[in-house]
């Protein structure tokens, strides 16, 4: 099975309408955005909301898991799943912060 923006932008609907109350709304991105056609999985990200202290992964993947969301492997901040038999890719940057370079009047932060 594979992934169109109509089927990944219906998926992340689904998605959003569990997300708020661990602190997350979701963003579609990857192929089935930016390219035409057919994809084999739908790459979303999760971002905190800003006014939420953190992320509640564990209850998000709780919740995600009751609408038919099957988690697979993690691989840093990519967590493999799959809907239906179709593969995802989902991110959770805030996780890693020592990934996402911050920056303050151009240059890098240390670490």
């Amino acid at each position: 099975m594979s992934w169109t923006l109509q089927s990944a932008a219906a998926f992340c609907r689904i998605v959003e309408s569990c997300c708020t109350p661990y602190g997350c709304h979701v963003a579609l991105t990857g192929g089935s955005l930016y390219k035409d056609g057919e994809r084999k999985d739908c790459d979303i990200l999760f971002y905190r909301i800003r006014q939420a202290t953190h992320i509640d992964i564990d209850g998000l993947k709780s919740a995600l898991s009751a609408i038919g969301i099957e988690m697979g492997e993690v691989h840093g901040w990519v967590h493999k799943a799959s809907y239906l038999g179709q593969n995802i890719d989902m991110f959770f940057p805030e996780d890693y912060p020592e990934m996402c370079k911050t920056y303050s009047d151009g240059e890098p932060l240390s670490q």
